[in-house]
């Protein structure tokens, strides 16, 4: 029998039953709940129930949070326009909410969207949920 494999947050949440990790991350982001994530993972309010208990943050509200960033599978290579622009809009978004940080479970997206920041010189940075979760106070500090 194969063990199950959890996505992160499912396991800190259901398995776990954790939903403050003891995080501190003092900065403005916005979260973007990816495909996988809402469509086959069915995360639900998972990530941002442990982002909400993050010490400091200030979690935002991503307009068109549910919208594709234009990454996924082969589409981003098969539509490169279209790819693009999909990625374009979903930073203006995070950009209009006056986040630091825009940040996923899904390191796909993560890659397109820190690119497309890049490319338009957005000061807008992109992290993992598993690095806001992790980050501390003597972090913080340094």
């Amino acid at each position: 029998m194969v063990p199950r494999v959890y996505e992160l947050t499912e396991f800190l949440v259901d398995v776990l039953g954790v939903t403050d990790v003891g995080a501190y991350f003092p900065h403005r982001v916005a979260y973007h709940p990816t495909c996988h994530s809402l469509r086959l993972l069915r995360l639900g309010d998972r990530p941002t129930t442990l982002l909400a208990q993050v010490r400091g943050i200030d979690l935002v509200e991503l307009p068109g949070a549910d919208e594709c960033c234009g990454f996924g599978g082969t589409f981003a290579v098969k539509n490169p326009d279209v790819s693009a622009a999909m990625g374009a809009d979903k930073i203006r978004n995070a950009e209009s909410t006056e986040a630091e940080v825009l940040c996923a479970a899904d390191n796909s997206c993560l890659m397109h969207l820190g690119g497309m920041a890049g490319r338009r010189g957005s000061p807008l940075r992109t992290l993992h949920i598993a690095e806001i979760l992790a980050a501390t106070e003597a972090e913080a500090a340094r």
